[in-house]
C-alpha cells in the first residue's frame, strides 16, 4: 500500500512517527490525497484506501465478516523496511477496525507480507506482530494459531474459514512447514463439526495465465486438488487474490470423468499496481455457505472530478456474478461450462464478457490483462485437474 513510499523523505517521517500520527501526515500530503488516473500501475495511496473503506461502509454497514486476501505491504519493500512494515500493518488494521468495530476480520498474509524479501516466509516476530495488529477483530484462538503456525481457522455462524499460508507453497520455494500445513488442512476438512467450509489463500494454485508458470510448487497443487476433491461436499467457496484482477479456478475430479466439483474465486485488488482500477467485493451467501451473488465495486480513476473530496467519491462502477458471465448460478459446473462455451462460441460475446470481467474496467492493455490473442492461456490456467 501507499504508493508514495518510494518517497524517501516520506518513509523517514513515517518511520519516526507513532502510528496514531500517520493519518494527519497523510492528509497533509497532496500525493497521498490524490485520486486520479496518475495512480494507475502504482500501489494504492492513503486516499484510495480511505475511499475504499468509506464506500465499503456505505454499501454494507454491518457485514457478517470481512476477508482481506493479502498483500498489505507495498511492492518492492526490503528487509531494511521492517520497522515501517510493522507500522503499516498496524495502521491499515486500525483503519479497518475503526470503520467496522466488532466485525470479525479475517486477514490473509500475501507474498509481500514479511519482514524478509518478497515471497520469503514470515518469521515468528512477523507472525506475532501481524496477529496482534488485527486483534480483537481477529478472534483470540485464530490469532494464537496464526502466531504459532502462520495459518489458522475462524468460525462464524454456519461457516468455518480455513486460512492457509500460500507463501509456504509458492513456486520455487522449499519450506518444510508446508507438509505440516497440509496435514493440518486435512484434519480441519475432516472435522468440520457440521459447518460449511470456505478456504482463503493469497496466491491461487494452478498456472499463471500471463506467463504459463506454476503459481505453487506442482506437488502442492496436486495435493490441494486431491484434498478439495475428497472434501468437496463441505468446501462451498474458496478465495484467493494475488493477480490484482478478476478470475476463477475450477477443480475437477479425475476419478469421475473430470466432473467439476469445486471452484475458487480470485478477487481483484484495491491496489492499482497492475493497471487495474481499485476494487472491493461484496458477496451474499445462503445458509449452506453457498455464494449466490458477488458484486465488484470499482473506482474509475479516469472519471473522478478534480478537487473531489474523498468523502464524496462514489465507487459507482460494478461487475457482478452471476450476471456478468451469464452463469445462471455461481458454482463449479457453470464456471466449467463457461470455459468450454467460450472456446466454441462463434459470436465472441462470451469471450468479451470474460475479458471485461477479468480486466475489471482497466484501461491498460498489459501482460497482466486478457485480450483476444492470449485468452486461451488464461482459460487453461482456470482448470485444476
Amino acid at each position: 500500500m501507499f504508493g508514495a513510499l518510494n518517497d524517501t523523505a516520506l518513509k523517514r517521517k513515517l518511520t519516526a512517527l507513532p502510528v496514531d500520527e500517520w493519518q494527519k501526515l497523510f492528509e497533509s500530503s497532496p500525493l497521498q490525497m490524490t485520486l486520479n488516473a496518475s495512480l494507475l500501475s502504482k500501489d494504492a495511496n492513503y486516499a484510495v484506501l480511505q475511499s475504499a473503506l468509506i464506500n465499503m461502509k456505505k454499501k454494507l454497514p454491518h457485514p457478517a465478516f470481512i476477508i482481506i486476501a493479502g498483500d498489505f505491504i507495498w511492492h518492492n519493500a526490503t528487509t531494511a523496511d521492517s520497522v515501517l512494515k510493522k507500522k503499516t500493518i498496524r495502521f491499515i488494521a486500525g483503519l479497518f477496525k475503526s470503520r467496522f468495530p466488532g466485525v470479525p476480520i479475517i486477514p490473509e498474509m500475501g507474498n509481500n507480507d514479511t519482514y524478509g524479501n518478497d515471497y520469503a516466509m514470515q518469521d515468528p516476530k512477523f507472525l506475532k506482530d501481524f496477529a496482534n495488529a488485527w486483534e480483537p477483530n481477529l478472534p483470540r484462538a485464530s490469532a494464537d494459531s496464526l502466531k504459532a503456525n502462520g495459518y489458522y481457522t475462524c468460525k462464524t455462524d454456519n461457516l468455518k474459514l480455513i486460512v492457509i499460508n500460500s507463501s509456504m507453497l509458492s513456486y520455487g520455494s522449499n519450506y518444510p512447514q508446508a507438509a505440516k500445513m497440509f496435514t493440518w488442512l486435512q484434519r480441519n476438512l475432516t472435522a468440520t463439526n457440521g459447518k460449511n467450509v470456505w478456504i482463503v489463500s493469497h496466491i491461487p494454485p494452478g498456472m499463471n495465465g500471463y506467463n504459463n508458470a506454476p503459481m505453487w510448487n506442482i506437488n502442492f497443487t496436486q495435493q490441494f486438488v486431491s484434498d478439495i476433491v475428497k472434501y468437496s461436499a463441505v468446501v462451498k467457496f474458496m478465495i484467493a487474490s494475488h493477480t490484482h484482477l478478476n478470475d476463477f479456478r475450477v477443480v475437477y475430479d479425475a476419478s469421475k470423468n473430470m466432473e467439476p466439483v469445486s471452484f475458487m474465486r480470485i478477487v481483484p485488488s484495491i491496489c492499482s499496481n497492475h493497471g487495474n482500477y481499485p476494487s472491493f467485493e461484496i458477496a451474499e451467501f445462503n445458509n449452506d455457505g453457498e455464494v449466490i451473488k458477488e458484486t465488484n465495486h470499482y473506482l474509475n480513476l479516469n472519471t473522478i472530478p478534480q478537487f473531489k473530496n474523498i468523502e464524496q467519491v462514489i465507487w459507482a462502477d460494478t461487475l457482478s456474478l452471476p450476471s456478468s458471465l451469464k452463469l445462471g448460478k455461481i458454482n463449479a459446473n457453470n464456471f466449467s461450462k463457461l470455459i468450454s462455451d467460450i472456446k466454441t462460441d462463434k459470436t465472441g460475446q462470451l469471450l468479451n464478457n470474460y475479458i471485461r470481467f477479468y480486466n475489471m474496467g482497466t484501461p491498460i492493455d498489459s501482460a497482466y490483462t486478457i485480450n483476444h490473442s492470449n485468452y486461451m492461456n488464461y482459460l487453461r490456467a482456470d482448470s485444476l485437474k
